[in-house]
């Protein structure tokens, strides 16, 4: 009886000690994923390095590096999230996710053509995976190839046809083709869906150089209402103004515009 109570007092430090080891992996683990949905980023990584230099042989590390990789993308360091991504595609080759996830860093970082590698890998895994598909036409929209793009693009948008980032990619493509109306079509489609200041400057510049000056007022209206801060669009407007031959509206918004941060020597250059 000695023996064994001798053993057993041996033995349970060690049990005790790798309790608390795994625990706290656990709760790495578990303070990554709250930092994660609070997105607190540079915690989120700090948490998760930790946890995988607890248990560098864990089976769960791939989900945990994947994650690991998204935090450095959030945080503008693709170069990174590609390493953290590379060594969970070693764990676990064929994830989607991790393919599509690492292809966006590759874009993010300037690689396009590993980009579309990774992407054209994750779709031989799974074609319908749609993030894959999407992306893929962005990339090939960033390369100007807008064959593939709008292959990839439409594909998505019949699924997916709220998605007003793709509905821009497209009008994007046709800009490209010099489909001037088919690119306005659709960029009045995707600011329908998501406004965003860019996209009613886009939109309002394309008018004007269509001389579709009333649509373009109208656009303009309806984005300084919803982005009254935004100075392009004043500039627009004065430009818009000296199209119907009213120099004193002009200069006010001219001024408006310069006022709101727009470099006079660039207010100049649209106004001459």
């Amino acid at each position: 009886m000695k023996t064994i109570a001798l053993l057993a007092a041996l033995l349970l430090p060690a049990f005790a000690s790798a309790q608390s080891f795994t625990k706290t992996y656990i709760e790495r683990v578990d303070s990554a994923e709250q930092y994660i949905k609070a997105e607190r980023w540079a915690d989120a990584e700090r948490n998760l390095k930790s946890a995988l230099r607890l248990e560098p042989a864990n089976p769960g590390n791939a989900l945990l590096l994947s994650n690991l990789g998204y935090a450095q993308m959030m945080l503008s360091r693709p170069e990174e999230a590609i390493e953290s991504y590379s060594v969970s595609l070693a764990i676990a080759p064929k994830s989607v996710v991790v393919l599509t996830n690492r292809g966006m860093a590759y874009r993010q970082s300037g690689r396009p053509e590993e980009a579309i590698a990774d992407f054209d890998a994750a779709l031989a895994v799974d074609s319908a995976y749609m993030p894959a598909l999407k992306w893929r036409g962005m990339t090939f929209l960033d390369m100007k190839e807008t064959k593939p793009a709008r292959r990839d693009l439409e594909a998505y948008s019949s699924a997916f046809p709220d998605d007003a980032d793709v509905l821009e990619g497209l009008g994007q493509c046709a800009l490209l083709d010099s489909d001037l109306r088919k690119g306005m079509e659709y960029l009045t489609r995707a600011l329908e869906k998501e406004p965003t200041a860019s996209r009613y400057v886009v939109l309002a510049s394309l008018q004007l150089d269509s001389s579709s000056l009333p649509e373009a007022a109208e656009t303009l209206r309806k984005g300084i209402d919803a982005f009254p801060r935004e100075p392009f669009l004043y500039l627009l407007r004065a430009r818009l103004h000296q199209l119907n031959y009213r120099p004193d509206d002009a200069d006010i918004d001219r001024k408006t515009a310069i006022d709101l941060g727009v470099d006079p020597t660039v207010a100049d250059s649209i106004l001459r």
